[in-house]
């Protein structure tokens, strides 16, 4: 159960928004794909950080939700990031460390999945 690799249960259905882009554009690309979370990539897709929906509490609470605030000035910037490889056993350290979402990337940098907590959950719910 430990030892089955990542891309057997990420998402492959990847949200990203480019990096530069404002705030308010990224809350409702989150709310129109009713995602959790945003992958902030370069022009060249190589994966630059992450928002949350914990991030947007925090903006919101700090500043006018309206203003033109780009992504990067309140993204995490330490994304954590996992790879096709790793296992489901591999992920413990990270999610015990409170990281809900990590990007799957590939040896370039740019994102091929993510792997949340809902889909660990229902991975071990299976498993069990």
């Amino acid at each position: 159960m430990n030892d089955v690799p990542v891309d057997r249960l990420m998402s492959t259905g990847l949200t990203a928004i480019e990096r530069g882009a404002a705030a308010a554009d990224a809350a409702t690309k989150m709310l129109e794909t009713d995602v959790n979370s945003l992958l902030v990539v370069e022009a060249d897709g190589t994966l630059t950080g992450m928002i949350t929906a914990t991030d947007f509490v925090a903006l919101v609470r700090d500043n006018d939700p309206k203003d033109r605030t780009p992504v990067e000035a309140f993204m995490t910037t330490e994304v954590v990031t996992v790879s096709r490889d790793d296992t489901v056993a591999d992920l413990s350290e990270p999610t015990a460390h409170g990281y809900t979402h990590l990007p799957v990337t590939d040896d370039d940098g740019r994102p091929v999945g993510v792997v949340s907590t809902t889909d660990l959950t229902a991975h071990l719910s299976r498993a069990g």
